[in-house]
């Protein structure tokens, strides 16, 4: 069964970022050759506006609207891998909306219509040096979850909310730590 949308949403703190290692072996017995070392490359989606590309903070606030254009996405096609590519592997909150993403696959289920619409994305500044915090205010949206034969299974009643998503900046871009549920 889905996980309401208040209670994947309205999670407390994520963990924090983990640095990926790679390791690598050499077990070749002929002449030494160079090759690349081996890269950890996490997926990145293709389809990260320009907007949110950029290292800046109105980036920032770009690609967390587009996080979250990507969880109407992922909770209403149903479509898996849409938020975990866009997020820290840490992040608890990150890992709990894409689970509900991967059991809508999993069950044939989907949202009647976009679950969340984010009413206002502001920047407050750096939680630490190059980690900008940036509030996000959002409306719960009234939605049914169908499963395969028209069925309704749940039902998300409509709410406001807002939280604090804590992001990072590497090489492949913005990536979701955090977030925090405000009260």
């Amino acid at each position: 069964m889905a996980v309401p949308l208040a209670a994947s949403l309205l999670l407390a703190a994520c963990g924090g970022d983990a640095q990926p290692g790679a390791s690598s072996s050499s077990t070749s017995t002929s002449s030494p050759t160079t090759t690349a070392p081996p890269t950890v490359s996490p997926t990145t989606d293709p389809n990260i506006p320009v907007a949110a590309r950029a290292h800046t903070p109105a980036g920032a606030e770009a690609f967390v609207r587009y996080f979250y254009s990507q969880l109407n996405i992922a909770w209403s096609k149903p479509q898996s891998g849409l938020i975990s590519v866009l997020s820290a592997p840490t992040c608890k909150s990150c890992a709990a909306l894409e689970t509900t993403a991967i059991d809508l696959v999993k069950n044939g289920q989907h949202y009647d219509g976009p679950p969340v619409t984010v009413l206002s994305v502001d920047n407050l500044g750096d939680a630490s040096p190059g980690h900008p915090e940036v509030l996000v205010r959002f409306t719960q949206e009234r939605r049914n979850v169908i499963d395969g034969s028209g069925n309704v299974v749940l039902t998300d009643q409509r709410k406001q909310g807002k939280f604090v998503a804590t992001l990072s900046w590497s090489s492949r871009g913005w990536s979701i730590l955090t977030v925090k549920s405000l009260a």
